[in-house]
């Protein structure tokens, strides 16, 4: 149990992205002698092409501070969250804290800059954990419901006050792959002293109702396969292994091989056989040099490229340049990823274009808006959260300046004053004193 008495300072927190954006999230916290760092991701550039490069977070604080540094929680396996580690530990070596499929993509990626997995000190947390001591600090983490499995938010115990860090997250009541969002723990956790701060996300603000559950994605899945004489290709985010998992199991209600195609996409599929995601699909998978083998009429591709990435799989399709997939008019590509990310609409349009020139039916967000749920919740999500938690001051997370003032509105709507929503800006400090006192500097 963190000792207040001991300490007389501070609370600082800095976010590094993550506030007026959408992606690049990394948030530090700094008491004393002692900074925890929460996310390390990439952002993403307004207009991408291949010369424009990801975008890191500013590291300059933490490197001028680097002794103080205890170790950096990340909360799941999306590139927005987890992308820049590689970049950090770069400069500094920092304990890593994540779920053990959080860190598998980590590994991944930062073999790509050359350092070696058994270099780093990772540190594997899971929703069961109670009281990990980092330093000042003493984090519980707890289940949430994503795009992407083993999902947590964070409960942080701090010398002057309890915080919730709750990133990308949604309520489903029935997801893909694991447990319901763990809303008992969140309550118990929260009744135990009034919290501090909440931040938490806003992205999904500005939509009324909850947001759908997955399984309505598979549904819709089955019942394309069944109607289609051809090749069935969905292309979604690589590390969406829910969505994987749907794609496999209405393949094979619907007699169909599974093969999964480009090198991120692969690559999430090796990792989640490696953790036993797909234990039970042994049988049904194959890789994609043999389908070749198959009448295309028995395939499903799971594929990279759904933003049409420069190189990626579906991109080399879309221009009939891929050496296994010739499409046909009888075979039917289907977009299941958000298609709202910074600066890829007018690229995805183009490919859906050329996908259209060929002649294949494509199934994309204009048209059909049920192959595709967000992860993140909406209004009647963000307020159920805030109910659970009632906490002293609010912080929007992850999304542009209308989502974090959409968030104020939800709360304002729950008799919150709206000076209790903290607009943070990008490197800005804010400071909470040991009465509990907000200090923006």
């Amino acid at each position: 149990m963190v000792n207040p008495n001991q300490y007389s300072k501070n609370l600082r927190l800095i976010c590094a992205g993550g506030v007026d954006q959408v992606t690049k999230n990394m948030f530090i916290f700094e008491f004393g002698n002692d900074i925890l760092v929460v996310d390390c991701g990439i952002g993403f550039p307004d207009d991408p092409s291949p010369q424009e490069e990801l975008i890191v977070p500013d590291f300059s604080y933490l490197l001028a501070r680097h002794k103080k540094i205890r170790g950096l929680v990340i909360s799941h396996a999306h590139f927005d969250h987890y992308g820049a580690v590689p970049n950090l530990l770069s400069k500094l070596n920092v304990p890593i804290f994540a779920s053990q499929l959080t860190c598998e993509f980590i590994k991944k990626k930062t073999e790509e800059f050359g350092i070696k997995p058994k270099d780093i000190d990772f540190r594997l947390i899971s929703h069961k954990d109670n009281k990990i001591r980092i330093g000042a600090f003493e984090i519980i983490p707890f289940h949430v419901n994503h795009s992407v499995p083993q999902s947590l938010g964070l409960f942080i115990r701090t010398p002057i006050g309890n915080v919730f860090h709750v990133p990308d997250y949604k309520f489903d009541w029935t997801p893909v792959d694991e447990e319901p969002f763990d809303m008992q723990k969140v309550a118990f956790l929260a009744g135990q002293r009034k919290p501090l701060l909440l931040l938490s996300d806003c992205l999904g603000s500005t939509k009324s109702g909850h947001t759908e559950s997955e399984k309505v994605i598979e549904e819709n899945f089955e019942k394309i396969m069944n109607k289609t004489a051809g090749l069935v290709l969905i292309t979604t985010v690589s590390s969406n292994i829910s969505r994987m998992r749907q794609a496999i199991n209405a393949s094979i209600r619907t007699g169909r091989k599974i093969a999964f195609l480009g090198r991120s996409v692969e690559q999430s599929a090796e990792i989640s056989r490696s953790l036993g995601y797909f234990s039970l699909y042994k049988k049904h998978l194959i890789p994609a040099r043999k389908i070749k083998h198959f009448p295309f009429s028995k395939i499903t591709l799971v594929t990279a490229g759904c933003y049409a990435q420069s190189g990626s799989a579906l991109e080399k399709i879309s221009q009939n340049k891929h050496r296994l997939i010739k499409l046909k008019s009888k075979d039917v590509v289907i977009f299941s990823a958000d298609p709202s990310p910074p600066g890829v609409i007018g690229n995805v349009n183009r490919m859906i274009n050329n996908l259209s020139r060929i002649g294949a039916t494509i199934y994309y967000y204009e048209i059909q808006e049920n192959l595709y749920v967000s992860g993140h919740g909406t209004a009647e999500d963000i307020k159920m959260l805030f109910a659970l938690v009632k906490p002293k001051y609010f912080l929007p997370i992850g999304g542009d300046f209308r989502h974090m003032r959409s968030y104020q509105l939800l709360a304002t709507e729950m008799n919150y004053k709206e000076d209790q929503v903290i607009f943070a800006k990008e490197k800005q400090p804010i400071e909470f004193s040991p009465k509990q006192e907000l200090v923006v500097k």
